[in-house]
């Protein structure tokens, strides 16, 4: 059987959906690995990271540096101003 254009050739593929199915699950299958395996569930008892549970913080809170002495970014010029006299 030949097929002239776009139209019959969807036609003819999806007349058997039996087919179609058998056919998307062999290309997947041959492109694609096993699937993951899932993952454990998590745990039930305790905090979830190690530090959850700690009240205070082991070290001293860093001294930020004043803003004038030591800016985070540079800034660029300020913008002209164009006056219509």
């Amino acid at each position: 059987m030949t097929v002239r254009s776009a139209g019959g050739f969807a036609d003819l593929v999806l007349a058997d959906p039996a087919w179609l199915e058998a056919e998307f699950e062999a290309i997947v299958a041959a492109n694609f690995g096993p699937p993951p395996k899932p993952s454990p569930p998590p745990r039930a008892s305790g905090p979830s990271h190690p530090s959850a549970g700690r009240t205070r913080s082991r070290r001293p809170p860093r001294v930020r540096a004043r803003a004038g002495k030591c800016p985070r970014r540079e800034r660029s010029p300020p913008a002209t101003v164009v006056s219509c006299r």
